[in-house]
């Protein structure tokens, strides 16, 4: 003979889901609402400082203004371009406003440089900015990151001031959507980008 478990009364399980409920509405009102969700009716969560403990607000656990998303993906391109003594050409990447590329580039020889940028909706015609240049001594090598301040073209006007020829590398990783090099009188040659790999 199998022996048939014994239930406890209708009565004492009532009790124990009662008690039950009563502890998770505790639990709710005081921990859970104010932590999660911020919302503090009883005052509880400020007095065990468990408010906006979600939204990072304690000890920099979530910083902002540290990433940027962008519209897609990110492309590469990268040039190698010889110069004669004098000659001169330009390189510009068209990008959105906060878009950013990542940039390199390294010569054999100075090169004198000025790098600056076009919006698309320029004020007046031959409107352009300029962000860093040196016609003087040149330099033989440039890294860094560039935010684009408005949406249009940015880029480099490179020259060869030296009496000898110079050889030069330029890789460009970031968020643009079409290159170009210009050279003296051609017309403009679209540069060749890519998704990265």
């Amino acid at each position: 003979m199998i022996a048939q478990p014994v239930l406890p009364p209708a009565a004492k399980v009532f009790k124990a889901t009662m008690i039950a409920l009563g502890v998770a509405l505790v639990l709710l009102f005081t921990a859970i609402l104010p932590a999660e969700y911020g919302i503090d009716p009883l005052r509880t969560g400020k007095l065990l400082r468990l408010t906006g403990i979600s939204q990072g607000g304690g000890n920099g656990v979530v910083r902002t203004g540290i990433y940027t998303l962008q519209p897609g993906t990110y492309k590469v391109s990268s040039e190698d371009i010889g110069l004669h003594p004098g000659e001169g050409f330009e390189i510009k990447y068209h990008m959105v406003k906060g878009a950013t590329i990542v940039f390199a580039w390294k010569a054999d020889g100075p090169m004198q440089f000025e790098f600056h940028g076009e919006p698309d909706q320029k004020p007046k015609p031959d409107y352009f900015e300029s962000y860093l240049q040196d016609y003087r001594a040149g330099r033989k090598e440039f890294y860094g990151s560039f935010i684009a301040p408005s949406t249009g073209v940015h880029g480099w006007f490179w020259k060869n001031g030296t009496n000898q020829d110079v050889r030069m590398h330029l890789s460009v990783s970031g968020f643009f959507d079409a290159a170009k090099m210009f050279d003296a009188g051609a017309p403009p040659e679209d540069l060749i980008i890519e998704d990265p790999k």
